[in-house]
């Protein structure tokens, strides 16, 4: 099959899930980019794309719990079947188990008519066999036991990797691990960050609900507004004439420490798409000038596209590696933002086929690139400047020990107390002891946002 047609031709929400499984499992496709190219090919009704959404989101969080269940009743285990049929089945079982609002019947129905129209006949029977006989022993699931083998309990039932499961049991124990693994299995609210440049929370709430969409404001900052029942972006009217940007409060709140002031010289070192980027132009009231740079063309058309859309004229677009940036600029910056590349575990709510990519080898990859970014950047800070430390990760190698590795290298650098930067309680004693050493881990389990990193830091003096 040609890596395009997967996403290309299908008549229901259920067949464009199993296309979108079928490309993050066989051609390595983020599910939310095959959506949203799903959503291009073809226009898809709003219930439509929830189930479509939901089917994808679903079956990919719980792909270990579904595998478990499929092979307690299967002869033939999940590994060895023809790939279509294991997304098939996997979806199947995934709305008998958990969408009270689908019957049973309606998705054996359905998944014995994909495998059909997969002209994989032969295999119908057996779909149906299996689906049904989950169906009717359900309640004879097993899982391992919790006290005798706590880990693979854990990973099974709340369908996380293994070994991301061991490293948190041994931070967090037994009820936060469980916590946070639920927490992850949950869709997460989306979130609108108000452009301050063209209307106030409160008039675009007014405006939202005028195009029938539900909101409430953020408990947790300002600008932000929580809304259900969105619609196509580009649909919008408020969209189009730039009164927000969808943004997590835990992103937003990287930009409200940094809090930089208006007519200051703000460097960006890893800015696209440009959600933290332009909520530093509102900040600084569009006045000022911030330099945003990446490796990636694309990602840098992304900040422009925003910046024309949101009316934000102070912002300047470079293709360059953050790692080796220029020498005009040593000394320049009066904040630097540092948002750098990590594994995303923090996010795995929103992206679940994260979960499935990340591997435990790859986080010493990754605390060293970091290292290299902020060894390149921080010489653009002036004395006095503060420079901003953030990754969506949960993990220390990526987050303190980044940062306190490169203290250690740079003593001319000090954390900053952020504590009266944070807009909402620190309910924590744990958060509020390490605000005021500089640094905040937010958890999706603990603080309702995605998974994220901070750290605040200020230049004392030239090396």
């Amino acid at each position: 099959m040609k890596k395009q047609g997967l996403l290309h031709q299908f008549d229901s929400a259920r067949e464009g899930a199993l296309r979108v499984l079928l490309a993050v499992e066989r051609e390595g496709a983020y599910a939310n980019l095959a959506l949203q190219k799903l959503t291009r090919s073809r226009h898809l009704n709003a219930a439509e794309m929830a189930l479509l959404t939901e089917l994808v989101y679903g079956s990919l969080r719980y792909r270990y719990t579904l595998d478990w269940i499929i092979n307690q009743f299967s002869r033939i285990p999940v590994e060895r079947m023809n790939y279509i049929i294991r997304n098939i089945i996997r979806l199947g079982v995934y709305q008998i188990l958990f969408l009270e609002r689908v019957p049973a019947a309606a998705a054996c129905n359905e998944a014995v008519s994909l495998a059909k129209k997969w002209k994989l006949e032969n295999l119908a029977g057996f779909v149906n066999a299996l689906l049904r006989n989950i169906t009717r022993h359900r309640e004879e699931i097993q899982y391992p036991p919790l006290r005798e083998a706590p880990v693979l309990h854990i990973s099974v039932k709340y369908s996380h990797p293994m070994w991301l499961v061991e490293r948190w049991l041994k931070r967090f124990g037994v009820e936060e691990t469980i916590a946070l693994c639920k927490t992850n299995n949950e869709s997460p609210p989306l979130v609108l960050r108000c452009n301050t440049l063209k209307a106030s929370p409160e008039k675009l709430r007014k405006t939202l609900e005028e195009e029938k969409i539900s909101v409430q404001p953020s408990s947790l900052i300002p600008e932000g507004v929580r809304v259900s029942h969105l619609t196509f972006l580009p649909e919008l009217t408020s969209f189009r004439e730039g009164l927000f940007v969808v943004q997590d409060e835990s992103s937003m709140l990287a930009s409200l420490i940094l809090n930089p002031l208006p007519g200051s010289f703000v460097i960006d070192a890893c800015s696209g798409p440009g959600g933290k980027t332009t909520h530093l132009a509102q900040i600084m009231r569009n006045k000022g000038k911030i330099f945003a740079f990446d490796v990636h063309e694309h990602r840098l058309k992304l900040v422009r596209e925003t910046c024309h859309r949101l009316g934000i004229s102070i912002l300047e677009t470079r293709l360059l590696d953050a790692r080796v940036l220029p020498e005009e600029l040593r000394g320049k910056a009066d904040y630097l933002l540092a948002d750098v590349p990590c594994s995303g575990l923090g996010v795995i709510r929103r992206r679940p086929d994260l979960r499935w990519r990340v591997q435990a080898e790859q986080l010493p990859g990754h605390h060293q690139e970091q290292l290299a970014i902020l060894e390149g950047v921080h010489k653009c800070l002036k004395k006095g400047g503060i420079l901003l430390y953030s990754t969506c990760s949960t993990e220390p190698e990526e987050n303190l020990q980044a940062i306190t590795r490169f203290l250690t290298d740079h003593p001319n650098f000090e954390p900053e107390d952020i504590t009266s930067s944070i807009p909402f309680p620190l309910v924590y004693r744990e958060d509020r002891a390490t605000a005021r050493d500089g640094y905040l881990q937010l958890l999706p389990h603990r603080h309702g946002t995605d998974g994220f990193f901070l750290a605040c830091l200020k230049k004392l003096r030239e090396e």
